[in-house]
């Protein structure tokens, strides 16, 4: 290898091992050198994967971080990953995931034309793994060819005011599914708790401290990489009312709190089993309140008209009325009702008789998830490239700003 990485490529894991032994034997497939793997595993069994390890035992590029003599919590699991990471970028996928270890190429192409580039994020693709499939699924992939600077106020600004009321926040700069300098990731350690991962929220968590801390920030609009889901996965599970509390259950045993009856929480009232988008919220005001950061001015609209977009994302009707509700029971005591109004629930469609779509709209490629018969991440991504600009011909416009997608 070389002196240093151009890329760490960080991979934690718990009692999901037929996924992360896919996830590793799909990145160790290529056969690049400047490229370092984390590989942290935290199971109840850890005879699993330490058999399983052997198999690559010898590659220099690999470090592996066993299970301990006790159940670690995520936060925990993260923050080992990257304190192993040597790399000059720092990127963190799930056991479920694929990222295309090539990207290091474009962090290099880029981090020459701009030495004091910080962090790259690129869009991404999504696939639901075999056995998570409870309705037929398209899969979008951006056809941009661009690859440009983001101004971090702009960045900033977009996150924390929820501009657009999407049910995630624009502008996820941050190590999940990205790139951020392990200069960047050591501030973040010296400035919030002398750790890299604090809050149990740890992708949101770390997007909020990057976007502080960070200067120079880049964005791809081709795919590099696949968001997976599993069946045993918390995206799998963020769609029903009853996995929700399951999950928040397990996730409150092991960590040890539950996050929701943090001394934060008590003026933000969005419990955890509102959905993905409270939680994200609540992130965010953890940090702006530890830290002592301002809100951005008139977040709270957006946020609430986020929350309305956000229901129309459950499985099913009865799940769908039971967000309505909560949202509904919440903003109506909120500051006194205020921002009730911005609350609209759009229709709910069962995903299951909704309108499948293939073909270009709006400058996306639209594909069935079962193309070709894939089978993994990693399958889809190699297939779906094929139809995409190879990253060598991506167009690198440092100079020209540009608001991510």
């Amino acid at each position: 290898m070389f002196a240093q990485p151009k890329l760490t490529i960080c991979v934690p894991s718990r009692n999901r091992q037929p996924y992360f032994q896919e996830t590793i034997r799909s990145l160790l497939a290529n056969m690049r050198m400047d490229v370092e793997y984390v590989f942290a595993d935290n199971s109840d069994d850890p005879s699993i994967m330490d058999d399983f390890m052997e198999e690559v035992f010898g590659d220099p590029r690999v470090k592996y971080l066993p299970s301990v003599d006790r159940v670690l919590p995520m936060v925990e699991n993260w923050d080992r990953s990257v304190e192993a990471a040597t790399g000059e970028f720092i990127c963190m996928i799930g056991d479920d995931d694929y990222v295309d270890v090539n990207v290091a190429d474009l962090i290099r192409r880029s981090h020459a034309e701009q030495p004091a580039m910080d962090v790259l994020i690129w869009s991404r693709l999504t696939f639901n793994w075999p056995g998570n499939r409870p309705q037929r699924c398209n899969v979008a992939a951006s056809l941009d060819t661009g690859v440009y600077s983001v101004p971090r106020a702009t960045a900033y600004q977009d996150f924390f005011s929820w501009r657009g009321g999407a049910p995630t926040p624009n502008m996820a700069f941050g190590f999940y599914h990205g790139a951020v300098s392990k200069r960047v990731m050591d501030k973040i350690k010296a400035k919030f708790g002398a750790k890299y991962c604090e809050y149990p929220v740890v992708d949101f968590e770390n997007i909020c401290k990057v976007l502080v801390t960070a200067e120079h920030m880049v964005y791809a609009g081709r795919p590099f990489s696949v968001l997976g889901s599993c069946a045993k996965s918390n995206s799998a599970k963020i769609k029903t009312a009853d996995n929700v509390k399951e999950q928040l259950a397990i996730f409150t045993r092991e960590t040890g709190r539950n996050i929701d009856d943090d001394p934060h929480m008590k003026d933000f009232p969005f419990p955890t089993p509102l959905g993905l988008t409270a939680c994200i919220a609540q992130v965010q005001h953890w940090f702006l309140t530890r830290y002592g950061y301002s809100p951005m001015p008139g977040w709270e609209a957006n946020f609430a008209a986020a929350c309305g977009n956000s229901c129309s994302l459950m499985a099913t009707q009865q799940d769908n009325d039971r967000a309505i509700e909560g949202y509904r029971a919440v903003f109506a005591k909120w500051h006194g009702g205020k921002y009730l109004k911005h609350f609209q629930p759009v229709d709910f469609v069962d995903p299951a008789v909704g309108q499948f779509f293939t073909g270009v709209s709006d400058k996306q490629l639209f594909m069935d998830e079962e193309i070709g018969g894939v089978q993994t991440p990693a399958e889809l991504y190699h297939f779906v490239s094929q139809m995409l600009v190879s990253p060598e011909a991506l167009e690198l416009n440092l100079n020209e700003n540009h608001r991510a997608a």
